[in-house]
């Protein structure tokens, strides 16, 4: 991740990296007054599909995304909080909402919704960040068998202070195989919605077999056809795939933290 904005190296100065995959502490050196930080929150786990009923489970939001510089004290400790991913909706339960991740308490993002299940057919919220920041996306909903319309999870909104960011909505399910309805009269399910910066992904709706897979964006889980939704990619802060007609949705990734500074 390079910066036009840093000065540019010079005398003793060199651009240096610090990554953090899971919750941990970054100290700044002694010269260092700013950072460019890239910050994933967890991503939401996808909804669970009844067993019989025709219900496709809506997929996992993509957790908050924000890059930004961020003003730093020198020699100073700062805990770096990776949000999980949220877990998959298990038979007919919507899933759970992937947890916040934090730079101290200088930037915090917000986790993506959990995807609707069959006993939730709207939307599942993304968790708020704090200090008025945006909040993760919206999980897909489902919907029940023989519906002709699908909503598909909302993107985060733009936060304030400068900072803006939003994850990929999930996708919304389309109903699962129903023998008595045409296929003209099939709701399609939908894929996830991107994020930002290759993170943040939603997860991809379940889908019955007579229709192409919904997919996930950015590390999002693949839609479930008749069967489980696919787990995102780890690390990738983006929601978990929608299941169908059987067994659960797949997880959200964990978040995801990424430091840039001149020393």
């Amino acid at each position: 991740m390079g910066s036009n904005v840093f000065p540019a190296a010079g005398g003793a100065l060199t651009q240096k990296f610090a990554q953090f995959t899971s919750t941990g502490t970054f100290t700044t050196p002694s010269n260092v007054t700013t950072v460019e930080v890239l910050l994933v929150a967890g991503g939401g786990g996808g909804g669970g599909a009844y067993n019989t009923a025709g219900v496709c489970g809506g997929g996992g939001g993509g957790g908050q995304v924000v890059k930004t510089f961020l003003t730093v004290t020198p020699s100073t400790g700062y805990t770096i909080t990776i949000g999980g991913g949220g877990a998959g909706g298990v038979s007919s339960g919507a899933g759970s909402t992937g947890s916040n991740s934090s730079f101290g308490s200088l930037l915090i993002c917000g986790g993506g919704g959990g995807g609707g299940g069959y006993t939730s057919y709207t939307a599942g919220s993304g968790a708020s960040g704090t200090n008025a920041y945006s909040i993760g996306s919206d999980g897909g909903a489902s919907i029940n068998q023989g519906a002709t319309a699908s909503v598909g999870g909302s993107s985060g909104g733009a936060g304030s202070n400068g900072y803006d960011g939003a994850g990929g909505g999930g996708g919304a399910g389309g109903p699962a195989q129903n023998r008595q309805l045409s296929p003209s009269t099939y709701t399609i399910s939908t894929n996830g919605g991107p994020g930002l910066y290759g993170f943040g992904g939603g997860g991809g709706a379940g889908s019955s077999s007579e229709y192409r897979s919904a997919v996930g964006a950015n590390g999002g889980g693949k839609g479930g056809i008749s069967g489980g939704g696919a787990n995102a990619v780890a690390n990738s802060g983006s929601g978990g795939g929608g299941s169908s007609i059987t067994t659960s949705g797949g997880s959200g990734a964990s978040g995801y933290c990424f430091i840039s500074y001149w020393s």
